[in-house]
């Protein structure tokens, strides 16, 4: 995880050292309980615990800690417990991790088996205001379809069976086979003789 350390000091349970990015990296150990606020501008690992917010640029959470607070960073990756508000630009859940909290950032990891209660919301996406989430009463109807309109009737066009007719005289004057009804509003054609 971490490269090469240039300096190390230590001193009750926390140790400080130069990180790779050249800035420095502090370590506060599994024997270790902090109540009360932290704020670096370099790394902090933790392997202990802590009771209070933390501003840094980034932040590991070893397998054993436990952080209860709210906590600001570019990047963090969590290994342990984590409960609170986060705010980061990157955050990678570990499988051994359990973050409980509202998470705010631009880029998320979970892996299969990690445990994570809470919301997480996008950097750079506006939240919904209440008006704007659909009620639970508003259900949406189904689109109604216009209905179909109705074809005109098929009405018979004339027809000559001067053939037909010719030979059969019981037309019953309807210009058609015999037995036929005229329509009414057909024009009826009669063959000539």
């Amino acid at each position: 995880m971490f490269q090469k350390f240039v300096k190390s000091s230590k001193s009750f349970g926390t140790t400080s050292m130069e990180s790779r990015g050249g800035g420095t990296l502090s370590v506060i150990g599994p024997d270790v309980r902090i109540v009360g606020n932290i704020l670096t501008q370099g790394e902090i690992q933790v392997d202990g615990q802590i009771e209070g917010d933390i501003t840094c640029s980034t932040l590991v959470v070893g397998e054993g800690a436990r952080i209860s607070g709210e906590v600001t960073a570019e990047a963090i990756k969590v290994h342990g417990e984590l409960t609170g508000k986060v705010n980061t630009t990157s955050i990678s859940i570990a499988r051994s991790a359990r973050v409980v909290g509202d998470l705010t950032h631009e880029t998320i990891e979970i892996e299969a088996g990690a445990h994570l209660e809470g919301h997480c919301m996008r950097r750079g996406v506006p939240p919904k205001t209440p008006a704007e989430l659909p009620k639970p009463e508003d259900k949406a109807e189904p689109a109604k379809l216009p209905e179909p309109e109705k074809a005109p009737a098929a009405v018979a066009a004339p027809t000559s069976n001067n053939n037909n007719n010719n030979n059969n005289n019981n037309n019953n004057g309807s210009g058609g086979k015999p037995g036929e009804q005229r329509k009414p509003g057909v024009p009826v054609h009669t063959p000539s003789r």
